[in-house]
């Protein structure tokens, strides 16, 4: 199962302004400037080495990309006058393999490296990786401000939204992982164990809003189940339950995208409903007690 990078990247990069530096023969420039706030692309060449600051002072850059597919020795000049800058600006570095001897002034100071050969996945998972560290930091320092004050109300949804953004996007991803394990058949207690911290996690970001309060100890409860689950005592025809595990995990993954992404806000009594009897549903079944109800199936909110 691969990340829909692309889901992640249009939230990510959009306040963002990007410079591209080389030539661009592979189309990348293309494939991610509709990501940016704003994108913009030079060569490498003396006339734009001698005018690269007045470049980023005046289109506010936030971002560098280095397209290096040749051997030039200016590139490392326009490394070393961008840091000089702005020691803010994030940078990352595409270039051939046989050219990373010649780069051993600059690659370390980079902060992320991608060596060709590179298809668009590779590239949006690194670009991800890039700038999910950004929001990471930038998102701890506006949640620790807000957790200052008192827990965020019904008043304030926007500032919950803005201040549990990131967190719920990382979580999200989180629950992915944990999902592509449960199906590649990992069933093992540390696994359980993560889960409830996730699920832990998830109750902790919805105890913040007063109209999420009650789901949020559904996830409390379910955790504690997941921490105390007795593997040796499930029959081999009911470990199909856990598949109803993965599915009610993908579906918290997407419920968090909607909401704090996307600014979906469901129903939370539907939500609620369908959360409590998917987790029942999958209690009966791990247990065997749901073999006399065919008609069970979970639901989906």
């Amino acid at each position: 199962m691969s990340k829909n990078y692309h889901h992640y990247l249009q939230f990510l990069a959009s306040e963002y302004n990007i410079l591209y530096v080389g030539k661009n023969s592979r189309n990348i420039y293309d494939d991610i400037s509709i990501y940016f706030a704003q994108a913009s692309k030079i060569d490498i060449n003396e006339r734009t080495l001698n005018n690269i600051e007045n470049t980023l002072r005046k289109n506010n850059i936030n971002i560098v990309i280095f397209d290096l597919q040749e051997n030039n020795p200016l590139i490392i000049k326009f490394f070393h006058i961008i840091t000089s800058f702005s020691d803010e600006i994030m940078t990352l570095l595409i270039f051939e393999p046989n050219e990373y001897k010649n780069l051993s002034d600059v690659i370390p100071f980079v902060d992320i490296n991608i060596s060709y050969p590179i298809n668009k996945q590779i590239f949006q998972k690194k670009l991800f990786t890039l700038l999910s560290r950004s929001y990471a930091l930038n998102s701890i320092g506006r949640r620790e401000i807000i957790l200052k004050q008192k827990s965020v109300t019904e008043s304030s949804i926007d500032k919950f939204f803005d201040t549990y953004e990131g967190s719920a996007l990382f979580l999200a991803d989180e629950l992915i992982d944990l999902v592509k394990k449960l199906n590649d058949g990992n069933l093992s207690y540390s696994l359980f164990k993560t889960i409830a911290n996730k699920l832990d996690e998830v109750a902790n970001i919805f105890s913040k809003i007063e109209q999420l309060n009650s789901v949020t100890i559904i996830y409390k409860d379910f955790s504690v189940y997941l921490r105390e689950i007795k593997l040796e005592n499930i029959e081999p025809q009911h470990l199909s339950g856990f598949n109803n595990l993965s599915e009610i995990l993908s579906d918290v993954a997407i419920y968090l995208l909607d909401m704090f992404v996307d600014r979906i806000f469901k129903d939370v009594y539907i939500f609620e409903h369908s959360l409590q009897n998917n987790i029942e549903f999958t209690k009966n079944k791990l247990s065997g007690r749901s073999e006399d109800d065919d008609d069970s199936d979970l639901e989906f909110f």
